[in-house]
Order: structure tokens, then C-alpha cells, then sequence
């Protein structure tokens, strides 16, 4: 039987990596719902008072929690949603200082707002929507005790020999109901409503259960954490968010004149310049497979001067005419890329400008990072 031998495996992975560089770019996430375009500010609402105030009294009662122990983590979830929507180009976000009434104790949606309510609330804040939080339950339960584990330690001998031990711990499970309604008062519909549930387990270990229950996170903390996770979630159902994404180019063969100066010049933000360098390259003499990397590093600099079409049809040339492999996935990673932009724009259109056609045309992106691949 012949011997395989793989020694030399990672070095020819290294190498193959070290050929690279990375570069990443800024652009905005669509939201995952349409709003109507005529919406540009928004008045966040807290409607989680109970209707009755003996059904809270008694809830708290029996679940020993205070009256007010969620209202920071209802203040999480606000936090989360004015800063993720305040780093979206698409809203203005005011907060009210009312608090409704409308959560349930059935920890269901309660009956809409009337447009009357809405339409004051609106008006005072001088918003287009409203959009109301309004079902919070909370609760967090702790599990503790022991356990027999191994872990690794030296003998007399110094082998490394398994010995087992008794672990003790402390495990919190929170859990989050969180209820939002969004309302359009212009055309007296309710854009979304969606109740979410949130959960995560935390968990401690000691040298007894005491100091493992002591060294968990507290309720209040873990529920703050879970609303502020349900108000990131729903920042992005309902607005355009920026988000990075990283490509990939070439900077060797060395020797290849063009494709590594061209490199340097875009290592360094000359991204114009490492365009033109490239395709000075393709006219001059070099391997097929040079030339390949070429035309695919030109398609990823029209990408970061954000020309999107120039780089999805040099991506393609990159794999039609060079064989350059990485071209065919590139070229499918630019369609999708044109399709967000195009609903993104839809998104970002203000109201006058809802009804025209998307004419394909794409913003430079903003906060290009280029750095060097470990």
C-alpha cells in the first residue's frame, strides 16, 4: 500500500491564503418589512401598564416579583431600538413619556390603540408613526446543585492522568415575552405586530453551590439583556441597518508586476489607481491565470468605488475569459448584493420619490477597511 504523506499540507494552505488580502466594506441590510415611505419619524411607546392595577399586585404577589422590576429592562428594549433605528439613515426616533395601559395578564396582544390615541400621540410628538411596546413578561429561574466531572491533572509521575471530581453549580434560565405594534395614523393600519420570545441560559461553578449562586447573573440583568436583544431583532424587521461584509483579492505572484503593485495601491485606498493598474496587466505579457486574478480584483475595486454593475460584469470576465474559478461566485455574491440595494433604496425613498422605478444606480460605499490576511 502506498503512503500518503500530508505533512506538507499546511504550508501549501498558508501559502494559498497568504495570496490574499481582505478589504471590508459598509453598506445597509433591507429591513425585512416594507414601510410605507411617507413614514420618516417614529414615537416609541411604553403600553405595558396592566389594565387593572389589582391584576399587577397580584401578580406580583405570587411571583415575588416588584411592581417595577422589569421597567428597566423595558427601558433596555427602547435603548436598543432608538440606537440600532438612530443608526439607520431611514427614521427619526422620539420616545414618549406616557406610559399606556394594555398589557394582559394572558401575556397576549391586547386590543389596538383607537386612532384617536394614536393620532394625539402622534401629533404631540410630531411623528409619522407609533410604534408601542405592549406585552412584557419576564421570569428567570435558578437551578443549582452538584455534579461529578473529570478534568485532566499531573501525577507523581507527571502524566497527564483523568481525575474525578465533584462540580458544583448554579444554572439561570431567562425567559422574555415582548409584544410590539407598529401604527400608520395617515392610513389607519397597523403596519406590523409580532410577539417575540427570548430565552438563554446562564450558568456558574464553584467550589460550592453558595459562591455559584452568588458569582450568576441577577434577574434584572439577564432580563434587560434578552428585551435589549428583542429591541436589536425588531430595529432591523422594520429599518435599513448598516452592516460590514468582507471580500478578498490577490496580491501575488510577486514577480507579476501589475497584480502586486496593484495591490499595494489598494492596500492603501488607491482604489482608482489599483483599477487602472490591473487592467494595464491584462494587456501586457502573463500567465492566463495572472491575468484571472486581475480581472477578478478589478470587479472587487468597482465594488468598493461602488460601481456594482462594473463589478459583477468583471467578475464575470474574470471567469469566462481567464477560468479565474472565484469569478462565478463572485458574480452570484454581486447579483444579490444589487438586489438588496435595489430594495434598500425602495426602502430609503422619501415619499415623492416612492412611486418612480429603481434606475440601478448605487451610493459609493462609505468606510472601506483593507487589511491583511493572517
Amino acid at each position: 500500500m502506498r503512503k500518503i504523506y500530508t505533512w506538507g499540507l499546511p504550508f501549501i494552505l498558508l501559502g494559498l491564503m497568504s495570496c490574499m488580502k481582505s478589504v471590508s466594506l459598509s453598506t445597509l441590510r433591507p429591513a425585512e418589512i416594507n414601510v410605507p415611505n411617507h413614514i420618516q419619524s417614529i414615537v416609541l411607546v411604553d403600553r405595558t401598564e396592566f389594565d387593572k392595577d389589582a391584576i399587577g399586585v397580584i401578580e406580583g404577589i405570587l411571583t415575588g416579583e416588584g411592581l417595577n422590576e422589569d421597567k428597566d429592562a423595558i427601558l433596555a428594549v427602547f435603548s436598543a431600538l432608538q440606537n440600532n433605528l438612530r443608526n439607520s439613515p431611514r427614521y427619526e426616533v422620539k420616545l414618549a413619556s406616557e406610559k399606556l395601559k394594555g398589557n394582559t395578564i394572558t401575556r397576549a396582544l391586547p386590543d389596538p390603540l383607537t386612532w384617536s390615541q394614536i393620532n394625539s400621540l402622534t401629533r404631540r410628538y410630531n411623528a409619522d408613526a407609533l410604534l408601542a411596546l405592549e406585552v412584557f413578561d419576564s421570569d428567570f429561574i435558578v437551578t443549582k446543585g452538584a455534579r461529578k466531572n473529570t478534568r485532566k491533572v499531573k501525577n507523581e509521575d507527571g502524566k497527564e492522568v483523568e481525575e474525578e471530581y465533584t462540580e458544583f453549580y448554579a444554572e439561570g434560565v431567562g425567559n422574555v415575552r415582548i409584544g410590539l405594534r407598529m401604527y400608520d395614523p395617515k392610513d389607519r393600519a397597523i403596519i406590523d405586530q409580532e410577539v417575540f420570545t427570548q430565552n438563554r441560559t446562564w450558568e456558574k461553578t464553584a467550589a460550592n453551590v453558595k459562591e455559584a449562586v452568588a458569582s450568576l447573573i441577577e434577574k434584572s440583568q439577564a432580563t434587560k439583556y434578552l428585551g435589549g436583544n428583542v429591541g436589536s431583532i425588531y430595529a432591523g424587521k422594520i429599518a435599513p441597518l448598516p452592516v460590514r461584509i468582507s471580500r478578498e483579492y490577490y496580491a501575488k505572484p510577486k514577480k507579476n508586476f501589475h497584480l502586486s503593485k496593484g495591490a499595494r495601491q489598494a492596500q492603501v485606498g488607491q482604489w482608482d489607481d489599483a483599477i487602472s493598474t490591473w487592467k494595464a496587466g491584462l494587456t501586457s505579457n502573463g500567465s492566463t491565470k495572472a491575468k484571472g486574478r486581475m480581472a477578478y480584483n478589478i470587479a472587487l475595486g468597482y465594488e468598493v468605488i461602488g460601481d456594482l454593475p462594473m463589478a459583477h460584469q468583471w467578475a464575470g470576465n474574470a471567469f469566462v475569459n481567464y477560468g479565474e474559478k472565484k469569478g462565478q461566485q463572485y458574480a452570484a455574491q454581486l447579483n444579490s448584493r444589487m438586489r438588496s440595494e435595489d430594495i434598500v433604496n425602495q426602502q430609503m425613498a422619501l415619499p415623492e420619490e416612492a412611486q418612480e422605478s429603481s434606475s440601478g444606480e448605487v451610493k459609493p460605499t462609505m468606510n472601506v477597511k483593507v487589511k491583511k490576511k493572517n
